[in-house]
């Protein structure tokens, strides 16, 4: 059995960094257990912690960078025409 060492966020190798800015998780986590030895669990924890700081930024949504369609202003008429038009059937 081989003997573990003990690796904190700071100490990771610059490939696992690498990896890691590159959105490459399953790759670092191989490359931290060859530098290291580590278990494929401790491994795991690490790069997903180092992730948080180093992985790359998913860009926040917001409804000014999705396109205005004129397609979505008529599916949206349609449907309002449509649940109209069963209210005024049902009603008399």
């Amino acid at each position: 059995m081989k003997s573990e060492v003990i690796v904190t966020e700071q100490q990771l190798p610059g490939d696992v960094i690498a990896a890691i800015e590159r959105g490459h998780k399953i790759e670092a986590i191989k490359l931290l257990r060859e530098a290291t030895g580590l278990g494929l669990a401790n491994a795991k924890v690490l790069v997903d912690r180092a992730s948080a700081t180093h992985g790359p930024k998913k860009p926040i949504p917001s409804f000014a960078d999705e396109p205005s369609g004129l397609g979505n202003l008529v599916k949206s008429l349609g449907l309002v025409l449509i649940v109209a038009a069963v209210w005024y059937f049902y009603q008399g």
